[in-house]
C-alpha cells in the first residue's frame, strides 16, 4: 500500500487535519453584515464557509440581485492570504462559461475583500442528495458532463478548482448547472504549490490523492478524481470513501480502490462504472488527460441509456425542485 511504501507519510495526513482545524477555530464565527454596505443592500444569508460569508444582495449600480462573497473578518490580518484571494477573484471573474457561476468582479468594503458573482435561484446539488439519496443514471451522467464542461474551461484559464463537491454544484430553478466556489482555486502558473502552512486544501470525501500528500504535484488532474468521487456519490447514494475519522477517510483515497458502483446499485451500466475506476485512479496519469475526453465519454454513455424513471428511496413530487430537474436533463 502506499502508505506502507512511503509515498504517503501519514503524519502528513495528521498535519492536513491539523490545520483544518486550526482554519475552522479562525474563521466562521463573524458576526452576520446587515443593511447597506456600500453599494450593496444585503437581503439575507445564502451559506457560510472558511474564507467567509455569502450574501444575497442587491447591486445598487446595476439594480441588479447578487451572490457576495465577503472574506471572514479573522483573515484581515493576513496579508499575504488577502494578495492571494484578490489575485485569484481576478483570475476567476475572466471565466465565462454557462456551466460556472459568472463572476461579476471584486474589490473592498470597510477593507474587507469581496467578491460579486451571480445569484443562481435553486438548490445545490449536495441538498438535493442529501434529501433525495441520489439520482438515476442518466441525470447524474448529465450533471457531470455540465461540470466537466466547466471544469475543462477552468483549466484552459490555468485555473484548478481544488474543491470539486455536491455543495459546490448549483443546480437553478430552470434545471442549469452552475459550478461554483473557486474559493480553493489555484492558478497553474504559481509556483506556489500548497497553503502557506505547507499543507493541501480541500474536502475529505472528495479530496485527491495527490492533494493529501504534501510532496506531489497538484494539477488540473485533481478535480476529475473530485468529480469522480461525486459522480459516484450521485449514482450510489454515497461517497465511494466513508469511515468515523477524517483521517481513516485520508487514509483510504491513499491505499484503497473505490468499491464498484455496481456492487451498491446493480442497475448501473459498465459503462458508468468504467469511467469512475479511471476518473478515481490514484495516479494522475491514469486517469483522463483532460475534461474534454471527460465530457466526451459522459455523452457518449449519457445518450446511449434510456432515460428510466428516478429510483429515489423517496422519490419526489412533480412539482418539486428535483422533479423539474429530471424532467430538464432528460430533454438534453
Amino acid at each position: 500500500m502506499l502508505v506502507e511504501q512511503g509515498v504517503f507519510e501519514v503524519r502528513t495526513i495528521q498535519k492536513i487535519l491539523l490545520e483544518q482545524q486550526r482554519r475552522r477555530e479562525r474563521t466562521g464565527d463573524d458576526g452576520p453584515v446587515t443593511g447597506r454596505v456600500g453599494p450593496f443592500d444585503i437581503l439575507r444569508v445564502l451559506g457560510r464557509g472558511g474564507m467567509g460569508t455569502v450574501y444575497q444582495a442587491r447591486d445598487l449600480k446595476q439594480d441588479r440581485v447578487v451572490a457576495l462573497k465577503i472574506l471572514a473578518q479573522k483573515w484581515l490580518n493576513d496579508a499575504e492570504f488577502i494578495a492571494r484571494f484578490e489575485r485569484e477573484a481576478k483570475a476567476v471573474s475572466a471565466l465565462t462559461h454557462p456551466n460556472i457561476v459568472q463572476s461579476f468582479g471584486s474589490g473592498r468594503l470597510s477593507w474587507r475583500p469581496y467578491l460579486m458573482m451571480e445569484f443562481v435561484a435553486g438548490e445545490s446539488l449536495g441538498h438535493l442528495l442529501r434529501v433525495n439519496r441520489r439520482l438515476d443514471e442518466v441525470q447524474a451522467l448529465t450533471i457531470a458532463r455540465d461540470v466537466a464542461s466547466a471544469l475543462g474551461h477552468a483549466h484552459a484559464q490555468g485555473i484548478i478548482h481544488r474543491d470539486v463537491k455536491p455543495d459546490n454544484v448549483l443546480i437553478a430553478e430552470d434545471g442549469r448547472v452552475k459550478l461554483t466556489d473557486f474559493g480553493l482555486a489555484k492558478l497553474l502558473q504559481d509556483t506556489d504549490e500548497l497553503t502557506r502552512s505547507g499543507v493541501a486544501v480541500g474536502t475529505p470525501h472528495y479530496i485527491s490523492p495527490e492533494q493529501i500528500s504534501a510532496t506531489r504535484h497538484v494539477d488540473h488532474r485533481a478535480d476529475l478524481y473530485g468529480l469522480g468521487a461525486m459522480l459516484y456519490h450521485m449514482l450510489t447514494g454515497s461517497v465511494p470513501f466513508d469511515a468515523p475519522s477524517n483521517n481513516e477517510i485520508l487514509l483510504k483515497h491513499v491505499d484503497e480502490a473505490a468499491p464498484d458502483p455496481r456492487t451498491k446499485v446493480p442497475n448501473t451500466s459498465a459503462a458508468s462504472a468504467v469511467i469512475i475506476a479511471r476518473l478515481l485512479a490514484k495516479r494522475p496519469d491514469d486517469r483522463y488527460a483532460n475534461a474534454a475526453e471527460l465530457v466526451l465519454d459522459l455523452e457518449r454513455v449519457r445518450t446511449d441509456l434510456k432515460p428510466v424513471q428516478s429510483v429515489q428511496k423517496d422519490p419526489a413530487p412533480a412539482s418539486s425542485l428535483f422533479g423539474r430537474l429530471a424532467r430538464f436533463l432528460r430533454m438534453r
